[in-house]
């Protein structure tokens, strides 16, 4: 299996609280690679498209289950 099919099924087995941890973990990775990026360090550009595309998929998770808990409530 593809690393991208295993992100993605970690991403959707994990609960609200630790999607959230992982969320801030990635856009403070992103952070630091724009600072690494001014100070030219940075190696590889990809990085930056793997580690925003793991931020969408991580809101998009965490955005599906605030939707699953509303309608739970109703």
């Amino acid at each position: 299996m593809s690393k991208l099919k295993d992100r993605r099924r970690e991403v959707h087995q994990l609960d609200l609280a630790e999607a959230q941890r992982q969320l801030a973990d990635q856009r403070l990775k992103l952070f630091h690679l724009r600072l690494q990026k001014q100070r030219g360090e940075v190696k590889d550009n990809r990085q930056f498209a793997w580690v925003r595309k793991d931020i969408a998929r991580l809101l998009h998770h965490i955005s599906e289950l605030n939707r699953a808990a509303t309608q739970k409530e109703a």
